[in-house]
């Protein structure tokens, strides 16, 4: 019997595809890079021209999706990051097939600066200070695209030549942390809280480094209740993730994310796998699922700092993944691979699991060099 067939858009389509296939589906992907470890866990995929961090081009996607699905019917789409700034194209999407997750209408809400901190506001939920012109004194002040995505869109606002397309939040101090969920509505399962850390350059201050977790900390259950609160003015649906600034006490939250990020890797088991959960949420099935967590894990990216060629003798460690194909040029600045840290590969310990991301990192960075040499 055929298995039931799905459809995938993401900056980086392989977390969602591995869990679909966990949860049993077939799965037809588009991503701006079409990594090696892809293809096995796809029937089809296609790599389309893009920029990461930038969105989908709506005509070069459709026509993409529209390939990878003649006569395979898939029975609807699931998207991940991407479409953050272009809910339309979502809206274009649900013309042909099911959008299984949140919707172009719910999208637009969570992703209007001015709405959402008025429903933190309206729930009692710190949010940075927030505005659509830049502020007078523009220091101790953020510039955020509207719709961006990975942190490499934000930028001190003292540093931004052209407003435009930018909305301004006042810098609150604290450590970064995320809570990934699966929500039903105005209520979410909490799959637990992440560190996150950045990894800078100068044109990119904020970029997105990693994040280790799932942590067993005390401020959990604060932040469920911020981002129930939130959720009880914006409802969402599926696998999401909340992103906080915490100091002492007080937990700011910055921003939702409605599908599935960054933190997929350190949150999804193969046993368990979060897709099936998330199909569930978009059912309205499931709500009384507590999920199955892991031990401490940590993923992130292994940013180039210089150019390099991937050899094609290379051979990649089973840590490794988003891999380029063979004799593939990274250019200083692009993502080389993600990398993962399981549960059971270090001593359990969150700074364990970070330290040995560090070598991991610097290992494969190490190995790009030498093969550009």
């Amino acid at each position: 019997m055929a298995k039931a067939c799905l459809l995938v858009a993401a900056f980086s389509a392989r977390q969602i595809a591995r869990s679909a296939v966990a949860a049993g589906y077939d799965v037809l992907a588009v991503d701006f890079f079409n990594d090696r470890d892809l293809a096995p866990f796809c029937l089809a995929s296609e790599c389309l021209p893009g920029e990461y961090p930038d969105g989908f081009s709506g005509p070069a996607l459709m026509g993409a999706l529209a390939r990878l699905a003649e006569g395979r019917r898939p029975f609807g789409f699931v998207y991940g990051a991407g479409f953050e700034d272009r809910p339309d194209l979502l809206g274009e999407i649900a013309r042909f097939w099911p959008v299984l997750g949140n919707d172009a209408a719910t999208v637009r809400r969570i992703k209007d600066p001015i709405l959402f901190a008025g429903a933190c506001a309206a729930a009692g939920v710190p949010h940075p200070e927030t505005r659509m012109t830049p502020p007078a004194d523009r220091r101790g002040w953020l510039a955020k695209r509207q719709g961006g995505a990975g942190g490499g869109h934000v930028v001190p606002a003292e540093s931004l030549a052209d407003p435009a397309g930018h909305y301004f939040q006042r810098i609150v101090p604290g450590e970064r942390l995320s809570l990934g969920f699966v929500a039903h509505g105005t209520h979410i399962a909490s799959l637990g809280v992440t560190r996150q850390w950045c990894d800078p350059v100068a044109t990119a201050p904020y970029r997105y480094g990693g994040a280790v977790g799932p942590l067993n900390l005390s401020i959990e259950g604060q932040l469920v209740a911020a981002v129930e609160g939130v959720l009880g003015r914006i409802p969402l649906i599926g696998i999401g993730s909340a992103d906080f600034v915490v100091d002492g006490a007080v937990a700011t939250l910055l921003e939702l994310n409605p599908r599935p990020g960054a933190t997929l890797d350190v949150h999804d088991t193969a046993e368990d796998p979060l897709l099936v959960h998330h199909l569930a949420a978009v059912q309205g099935l499931g709500t009384r699922w507590r999920p199955r967590r892991p031990g401490i894990r940590a993923s992130g990216l292994a940013w180039a700092t210089e150019a390099g060629v991937v050899d094609r003798a290379f051979a990649w460690p089973a840590w490794a993944a988003d891999l380029p194909a063979a004799g593939a040029q990274v250019a200083a600045g692009e993502p080389l691979c993600t990398v993962c840290v399981e549960d059971g590969a270090h001593d359990g310990e969150e700074a364990d699991a970070r330290r040995l991301f560090d070598s991991r990192r610097a290992y494969l960075l190490s190995c790009l060099r030498r093969d550009a040499a």
